[in-house]
Order: C-alpha cells, then structure tokens, then sequence
C-alpha cells in the first residue's frame, strides 16, 4: 500500500474511519472525505501519526451534481490517485409507507447517485493512467429481503448491480472495479441493535475486506461466514425465509414500525 493514493468517502466514522486507520497503517496515502470538518481533522492526524501522509477534504455527498462537482475538483487537485473507496452511505430506517419521498431522494442521493457520479469522473482519469480500482461499500441488504429499511435496500442492490457490469465492462483497460457487501456491523448506525450484537460484525473485517478489493483478490466479498451462509441458504431457499422475515421481523428490527 505505500505507493497507493487512495480516495476514501465516508470517513469520519463507522466502517470508513476503521478503514482509513487501517490502511493508514500500512502507509498507504490517504485523502478522507467527509462532512464533519473536526472529526475529520482529529483522524487526519491519527492516521499521520501512523507515517501515512494524510489530507482531509469537506464535501457533502448527498446528490448527482455534488458528486460530479466534487470529482472534477479531486481530479483536477491530484495526478496520482491509485484508489476509490466510495463508502460513504445513509439509512433512514423506516418502513416504505413511512418515509418521505424527501428522506429516499436523500438515501438515493448518497448510496447511489454521488457514487455513480464519481466513478463517470474517475473512469477516463484511471483510463489515462492506465490503471485504477474503484471500490465500493454496498451491503448484504443488496441479496436479500430488508423489511423496514427497504429504500436503503433498493440503493445498495443498485450500487451493487453497477459494480457487476462496470468490472466487465473496464477491466479491459485494467480498472478493477470491487464491491463489499457487508452484514451487521457494529457502528454507530446499528447502535439502536445491541440486543442481537452477536449478529453484528467487527468494522475492522470490513477494512480487511477493502484491503482485499484495492489488492485485486476479490471483485464481491460478502465478510465473516455467518453472512455468507445465509446469502448462500437465501439463494437456495427464498420462499421459506421470507416467511420466516416475515414472522420474526418485527422483533429483529426495532426501528420496523415507525
């Protein structure tokens, strides 16, 4: 990683600041983006204190012209970014019938259409470089059912399915293009699923996995055995675990009802 300049969204916390501390540690250099200006600041200097040479930049993710003004901004800053990590994400948590048209527009905006915007400013810079890898943060809620969070689910099923068509369609110019798809994982969105945090994952085995992708191991990684059992056992038995989602989801989910 010590020849890597690697452009990570979401920073600032949850499986985004584990991953810029991880990567850190390895000496890769880092540009962490993300809203909140102090936090950013206090893990900029964490991550140098590790000899990674580290810069912040302030950008707030939330829609297709942002994420395209954004890009051209980077593009036209650095010469020498090896790597995206477009982990950058946001769930409202709430039924279908009970989120705003407003509050999906926003989901959309983040976890979909700012990446999307992105990856179009960054394919001719890697095409001129002759070499990049986009890495981008879905979620396990991409293969399977997600009562209660459902607008959340639709976007990273989209972000998803691009990943899978563009790492065909740009391989040949020797961009890989990966994707994580992460289960539960123990950050400060699930912090409201302590009662099941035996379900939930460490943020480091997310980083790990990133690591993994910006290595050209893997194009999808589903992190930790118990997700990738049951993504395995949902392909082959769908009908009876959606019955059984849907029996046991109001008492998994405590956000279902609102």
């Amino acid at each position: 990683m010590k020849d890597r300049r690697i452009l990570l969204t979401g920073a600032s916390k949850g499986i985004g600041k584990i991953t810029a501390l991880h990567l850190a540690r390895k000496k890769a250099s880092l540009i962490l983006v993300a809203r909140n200006e102090s936090e950013l600041k206090l893990l900029t200097e964490e991550c140098k204190s590790f000899g990674s040479d580290t810069e912040y930049r302030i950008a707030d993710l939330s829609s297709l012209k942002a994420g395209t003004e954004f890009a051209k901004q980077i593009t036209n800053e650095f010469s020498d970014i090896t790597d995206i990590v477009l982990n950058a994400g946001i769930s409202t948590s709430k039924r279908f019938e009970n989120n705003s048209i407003e509050d999906m527009e926003f989901e959309l905006g983040v976890n979909y259409l700012a990446p999307v915007a992105i990856i179009k400013e960054f394919i001719p810079y890697f095409k001129e470089r002759k070499s990049g890898s986009i890495v981008c943060v879905s979620s396990f809620a991409a293969l399977t059912p997600f009562p209660g969070n459902s607008s959340y689910a639709a976007t990273k099923s989209a972000i998803f399915s691009l990943c899978n068509s563009l790492k065909i369609e740009l391989n040949e110019y020797n961009i890989h293009v990966g994707c994580v798809l992460p289960g539960g994982t123990k950050t400060d969105m699930t912090k409201d699923f302590e009662s099941i945090s035996y379900l939930l994952e460490e943020p480091e085995l997310i980083a790990e996995c990133i690591e993994d992708l910006l290595n050209r191991k893997e194009s999808v990684i589903v992190p930790g055995l118990l997700y990738n059992s049951a993504a395995f056992l949902y392909k082959v038995f769908p009908q009876p675990i959606n019955r059984f989602l849907e029996f046991t989801v109001k008492n998994i989910f405590p956000n279902f009802n609102k």
